[in-house]
């Protein structure tokens, strides 16, 4: 954050000009016409890159939060909770998915594009890792709310992120920081700048941070929460000759934690099943029916588990290479970013969710084990390259047009399995008519299901966007781009059934103790191949926008804005659903924002928005054509949502600032009827919205519900932040007291509102932060206290039963034992911060 902005500045020399114009003409009163002093208790203001080109958050026609490195030191926004905290309209969920004003990503099936855009230094990635970087390896972090139809365009319909490196100084330099906490939580950091010449400088720097986990396991493997992460970047900044500059990054990620990798802490909050008699597969749920009494202590205590198998939450491979050139053309500066990403995500551990190791008999078929496992394996390489050109100069017109690619493949692979049922590692194939058993392929790995899915994308756009100021108050902005998406991509999924206790018929006798593979789509005449699925298909879009801008003074920016998003359409691939394809989405958005600045000390910025989804892209449960099974299907529906969005920095004394911000969410799908409600299939809690197609499954009914009217996932209507922080100046230097408290309201995960099992209720947090400053600002010394009063609060759920069991072409749905899992905030953390300077 800088003392005096360029605008500042401008105004300054331009008082500045006035008064000796005025001195020489009237040296009488050159005295009386010195302008007024700037107010020592002004807020600074802050430069960003929002429309990428540098200009003054207050100038920007755009709704969009900034973070500094050095606000977040002063808020306390180490995470990216506290990112979400203090952004109106946005929302994090514990399944590693970012909304903005409803818009987002509710499944993670491989074909599913992101609602809300992260750009790391201009280049998009797609990994959430860069904004886990601390403040001292970045500059700044912007979001900005609402569809980026021109500058940003692909999978930007909610918003765009970007997360801005700090750049190597001009001189030799560097900072080394530490922590130390509650929960054995420790990390070191540091960085160094060398000027190697006159026009070339680098920087390179690394993390290490090491954490036991909160959530505590009373069982025998590993407690939930634990990190241990790792970060590793170098930076080349130069110039090549006069007119063009060049700035490389390369960095490296390395997670090992031991839930899912980026803050997704979650844990089973229901007591284990009694009445569901199979899990996914055809497995035994755990409960006393099959021999297991122990109660679940995530019932009483979120925080507790009781499990056997280590949980784990890996990143490895994260490599990231971005590079920028830009060259100077006098009326114009052309500009390439370009970048290469790749990385290997991988999570499990329990899928059971208990510590049973031991075997059982059931309907005296001995050794039967109910010890299940999962593993989620994600490999994801992509590279991007933009060529823009952005006018320069003073004039009334100024413009940026653009060219843009990007290429990305993907492979996933998600697994259950029982390790220790040596059955299922010799499947067998089934024939009813006539009855007989074929020998299935091995299955050496155990698992239970095993599906696979690979995409190949391809994105290609041309943008350009304009400003005309066309009097001195009054400008115009319109921008186009034009997009298109292509997806190609096949999937393979393997099922293996095995259920000592399988009630079919006269069958069952002879199928007791058989592990049965009955992939769907397998074709008995090839033995050997297994389910495949190819899909491809295209998608392309002209979205923009067009936005009249207001400044009557240098201090306030009034604008009207009309944007227009797109998201490609997209697959459930890894599913073999019977409808895995959703058309694109689309978004006509509006938005009457005002930007003020009081007397230099307090700054309101506020927007009323209305956005108009069509074709909003939703993974839910549906049965089949047949009514013999449910799947995942890919559908679409129409949504609207609108809200109010409130920003104040307010300095009334030097020493004190206030941050507030609030926000206000107002979602609705507005066509989408009708799904079944998995968790409760026969619709009959209070507030269920029978309507439309009705089947039985195994003498259960299922009921569809309309969920018109129900608001979208990731929303919560009222959320707000409160920060204030007040400075004592000694003469050995400063001490900075600062204190937030956070609100988010209750927030939906399905669209069923009536269900608690899809809702999670509001919470508030207060953080507590003292921070020392040597008068030379050679060291900071932080003591702080998160979550102080130790509150509880989810920031997902999910329904993990009833599930659909398969057998023979046949499902299972069933409405009793509903069991919860929820993402959790971390419970009260505390510790010290020591950073040097030199």
């Amino acid at each position: 954050m800088s003392s005096i902005q360029p605008r500042l500045r401008t105004l300054l020399a331009m008082g500045a000009s006035a008064v000796a114009l005025s001195a020489v003409s009237h040296p009488a009163f050159a005295q009386a016409a010195a302008p007024a002093a700037e107010p020592a208790n002004q807020v600074e203001e802050l430069v960003v890159t929002a429309e990428k080109r540098e200009q003054s958050l207050q100038d920007v026609p755009v709704a969009v939060t900034a973070f500094t490195s050095a606000k977040r030191d002063v808020v306390g926004i180490t995470g990216i909770q506290d990112f979400v905290n203090f952004t109106p309209g946005m929302n994090y969920s514990g399944t590693d998915r970012v909304s903005l004003r409803g818009a987002g990503r509710n499944t993670f099936y491989v074909g599913n594009d992101p609602g809300v855009a992260s750009y790391t230094d201009a280049f998009y990635s797609a990994s959430s890792a860069e904004l886990f970087k601390t403040p001292l390896f970045t500059e700044r972090t912007e979001i900005l709310r609402g569809p980026q139809g021109t500058l940003y365009g692909r999978n930007a319909m909610g918003g765009a992120i970007n997360i801005i490196s700090k750049r190597p100084a001009k001189e030799f330099s560097g900072e080394v920081r530490g922590i130390v906490g509650n929960d054995s939580h420790y990390r070191a950091e540091g960085v160094v700048s060398i000027p190697l010449a006159d026009n070339l400088r680098i920087k390179v720097g690394g993390t290490h941070e090491e954490a036991d986990g909160f959530i505590k396991n009373i069982g025998t493997a590993n407690d939930g929460g634990s990190i241990k992460r790792n970060y590793f970047e170098a930076q080349a900044e130069g110039e090549l000759g006069d007119k063009t500059t060049f700035w490389a990054r390369y960095s490296r990620t390395a997670w090992d934690d031991t839930t899912g990798v980026g803050d997704r802490w979650s844990n089973l909050v229901t007591p284990y099943d009694t009445a569901l008699p199979f899990g996914p597969i055809g497995q035994l749920t755990t409960n006393p029916q099959y021999g297991y009494t122990t109660a679940n202590p995530g019932a009483s205590d979120p925080y507790k588990m009781n499990t056997n198998r280590n949980g784990y939450g890996q990143l490895r491979g994260n490599h990231l290479v971005t590079l920028q050139v830009t060259q100077d053309l006098g009326f114009a500066d052309l500009k390439y970013i370009g970048g290469f990403q790749q990385y290997i995500y991988q999570t499990g551990g329990d899928l059971d969710n208990t510590s049973r190791t031991g075997s059982i008999t059931v309907n005296g078929t001995p050794g039967i084990f109910v010890d299940y496992t999962t593993d989620f394996l994600e490999k994801k390489k992509y590279f991007s390259n933009e060529l823009n050109l952005t006018s320069k100069g003073d004039g009334p017109l100024q413009w940026i047009v653009g060219l843009y690619q990007y290429h990305e493949v993907y492979n996933q692979r998600i697994q259950y399995g029982d390790p220790q049922q040596a059955q299922v590692a010799s499947p067998f194939y089934i024939s009813l008519s006539p009855f007989s058993l074929t020998p299935a392929p091995a299955n050496p790995s155990r698992d239970t299901v095993d599906i696979q899915a690979h995409l190949v994308s391809d994105a290609y756009a041309v943008f350009g966007q304009a400003t005309y100021k066309f009097s001195d108050s009054w400008s115009l902005t319109g921008g186009l781009r034009y997009t298109k998406d292509k997806k190609d991509g096949n999937e393979y999924e393997r099922l293996i059934m095995f259920s000592p206790s399988s009630p079919y018929g006269q069958a069952s006798a002879l199928l007791r103790g058989l592990a049965i593979d009955v992939s769907s789509d397998f074709d008995p005449s090839k033995p050997g191949v297994q389910p495949n699925r190819s899909m491809s298909n295209s998608w392309d879009a002209v979205t923009g926008t067009l936005n009249l801008d207001w400044t009557p003074d240098r201090d306030t920016l009034v604008y009207g804005k009309y944007s227009r998003g797109y998201k490609s359409g997209g697959f459930l691939l890894g599913t073999l659903s019977p409808k895995a394809e959703a058309k694109q989405e689309a978004v006509n958005a509006f938005e009457l924002g005002a930007k003020k600045t009081i007397a230099r000390t307090l700054i309101l910025n506020g927007a009323l928005f209305y956005n108009d989804y069509k074709d909003l892209q939703l993974n839910v449960q549906q049965l089949n054509e047949a009514k013999t099974s449910s799947a995942n299907y890919f559908v679409n529906v129409d949504a609207r949502a609108y809200g109010l969005e409130l920003e104040a920095i307010w300095q009334p004394i030097r020493n004190l600032q206030f941050n507030a911000s609030y926000g206000y969410l107002n979602t609705k799908i507005t066509k989408g009827c009708c799904f079944f409600d998995p968790a409760d299939p026969s619709a009959l809690l209070a507030g269920a919205r029978p309507q439309g197609q009705t089947a039985t499954l195994n003498g259960v009914p299922i009921v569809y519900q309309n969920v018109e009217g129900s608001p979208l996932y990731q929303s919560p209507k009222n959320k707000f932040a409160l920060n204030g922080n007040y400075t004592i100046d000694f003469d050995p230097g400063s001490l900075v007291l600062s204190a937030t408290y956070t609100w988010t309201d209750k927030t939906l995960y399905q669209p069923f509102k009536n269900d608690p099992a899809f809702s999670v209720p509001s919470y508030g947090t207060a953080d507590f932060r003292a921070i020392w400053k040597d008068a030379k600002d050679r060291y900071s010394v932080i003591g702080f206290v998160k979550n102080a009063f130790d509150e509880k609060g989810y920031t997902s759920t999910g329904s993990t039963t009833p599930t659909a069991t398969f057998g023979f072409g046949a499902g299972g749905i069933y409405q009793n034992g509903v069991s919860i899992t929820r993402g959790l905030i971390q419970p009260r953390t505390y510790g010290m911060e020591l950073q040097y300077r030199f």
